[in-house]
């Protein structure tokens, strides 16, 4: 066993993806014959990720039948009304006191992403397409005194990369993101925000580090196009 901690936001609708879904959330969209969510628990359990959380709002049946004992789920009531800045509020409990991984439901990455997450962990570690800009997804960039800004309102041509979906906080750093987020939410503030609003402010006393994975070993599920990017990069 390790000390490795995963918390996994799959409670929201997929509104976008709903051609694709088919009345599913959609970290259960197939891919290859898995779902994505069968697949990320494989590769977090090969990391030594033994203690899995899953937070869950939108048809949680469904993931309930999927996940089985692979991992403890966390109804979040308020996934109609709120982005998931406060899906992980209401549950930052979780991330105190471990190394963990924070993931959105409906990424698919390489095995190796996911090792290359783990190693030499310090801080923050962010995993960043550096060679890829993409319009209407998330940028990340960094100010030349560390400071990293995440979000889609960062121009393509300003950014220095895509960030993939996937973070890893070492323990300290876990507790620095626990905080934010649920002063955010004890606030009022960040009812439509993702979660990753904070950590230009954490980045201020934690380092960030950029993992970089390739552009073609990643893939996020928003509609029927990148649905069919996914297929050809990973079936």
């Amino acid at each position: 066993m390790t000390d490795r901690r995963a918390v996994l936001l799959c409670a929201g609708r997929g509104t976008r993806a709903r051609g694709i879904t088919e009345g599913q959330p959609k970290c259960l969209i197939q891919v290859g014959g898995r779902t994505l969510l069968s697949r990320m628990l494989s590769q977090l359990i090969a990391n030594g990720v033994d203690d899995v959380h899953v937070v869950v709002g939108y048809e949680a049946d469904q993931i309930l039948k999927e996940v089985g004992d692979r991992a403890t789920l966390h109804y979040y009531e308020g996934f109609e009304r709120t982005n998931n800045l406060w899906t992980l509020a209401a549950n930052a409990d979780l991330l105190r006191g471990r190394d963990c991984a924070v993931l959105f439901g409906d990424v698919i990455v390489s095995d190796q992403a996911v090792a290359d997450l783990w190693s030499g962990l310090r801080g923050v570690n962010l995993l960043v397409d550096q060679t890829s800009r993409l319009a209407g997804t998330m940028r990340v960039r960094r100010a030349g005194d560390g400071v990293v800004e995440m979000g889609n309102h960062i121009a393509p041509a300003e950014s220095d990369g895509n960030y993939v979906g996937l973070m890893t906080v070492r323990a300290g750093a876990s507790d620095a993101l626990a905080d934010a987020v649920r002063e955010e939410m004890l606030a009022g503030r960040g009812q439509d925000a993702y979660f990753t609003t904070v950590i230009e402010g954490i980045s201020a006393s934690v380092p960030v580090s950029f993992v970089d994975v390739a552009s073609g070993s990643w893939a996020e599920i928003d509609d029927g196009d990148d649905y069919l990017l996914a297929k050809q990069r990973f079936e």
